[in-house]
């Protein structure tokens, strides 16, 4: 199915009142020509050596070792990358190239020797974007905490007041097609890129909902510099849950979140689906991406 998500906000309005998210019931992500694919080597049970708890960054180790060996495992689902043992796509379901690219680098990390850099291409408005990383976990019964954290570098931005971009999302799926997408995103203020915190959904009859919480105080990302974020939802019950997100290990938001499915399944994934158009070139860099329910 692909959504057009519409959105229900002044400022950003003009922006973003054409998105279009490509998701379908069962990867949040659909199939594309240029998709490459691979199965996961994360599982629900956390029996992968590449898996693991984190709720923070910080760093990799100073001996150079895995940053995800590093951390426990002792969760119900989780999962972790840190882009040093095996090439793309690693860990990940899918990895998704269409309107720019995603690469390991070693250009820049925070746990050595890689991370992953992504670059945008030059868009018109209209033109189809996905340049993501993807893959599906299971669901965690109720009451659970879900945390989803990542290190990201902004490497070259759009200034354009209002521009936005989509750094990682879980997205929350039912059997019948419907979609709910918790996000961290990027919302261009006076020049610099700040973070929001959003809801979006897209369901099977062509409806859709879009809401942006931005975080309070408007605080930029560092151009060139890592920043640490974890989003975390906590889910009290069918439809209610609770999101905050944590920069650098500071609570910057804490939200009422509104679930608009019963979810069958969910996906975490990190990159770009959406990207406001007309854009230039965008990079950011990735690393020590990690994810734990419980």
């Amino acid at each position: 199915m692909r959504a057009c998500v519409g959105v229900l906000l002044a400022g950003v309005a003009a922006t973003l009142a054409a998105a279009c998210f490509d998701f379908d019931a069962t990867t949040a992500g659909g199939s594309a020509p240029d998709a490459a694919t691979a199965p996961g080597d994360a599982t629900v049970d956390g029996s992968t050596a590449d898996v693991a708890v984190g709720d923070s960054g910080g760093g990799g180790r100073p001996d150079g070792g895995s940053y995800c060996a590093s951390l426990p495992h002792d969760a119900g689902i989780f999962f972790c990358d840190d882009f040093d043992e095996r090439p793309l796509p690693g860990s990940w379901n899918e990895w998704r190239e269409v309107g720019g690219s995603i690469d390991e680098t070693d250009a820049s990390w925070v746990s050595p020797p890689h991370a992953i850099d992504e670059v945008t291409q030059v868009l018109d408005a209209g033109q189809p974007v996905d340049v993501s990383l993807r893959t599906p976990l299971g669901v965690p019964a109720v009451p659970a905490t879900l945390r989803f954290g990542f290190e990201v570098e902004p490497v070259q931005t759009d200034p354009t007041a209002n521009a936005a971009i989509v750094l990682g999302a879980v997205d929350f799926l039912d059997g019948a097609g419907n979609r709910y997408t918790v996000d961290l995103a990027i919302d261009v203020v006076s020049g610099f890129p700040a973070l929001t915190l959003d809801e979006q959904s897209g369901f099977a009859d062509g409806g859709a909902s879009y809401v942006r919480h931005p975080l309070p105080p408007t605080k930029p990302l560092p151009v060139n510099a890592w920043t640490d974020l974890v989003l975390e939802i906590d889910w009290t019950a069918p439809g209610t849950a609770e999101g905050l997100v944590m920069v650098d290990g500071a609570k910057e938001a804490d939200v009422s979140l509104t679930m608009t499915v019963a979810p069958a399944s969910l996906q975490i994934g990190v990159g770009t689906p959406y990207v406001s158009e007309p854009a230039p070139v965008w990079e950011l860099r990735y690393d020590n991406v990690r994810f734990i329910a419980m």
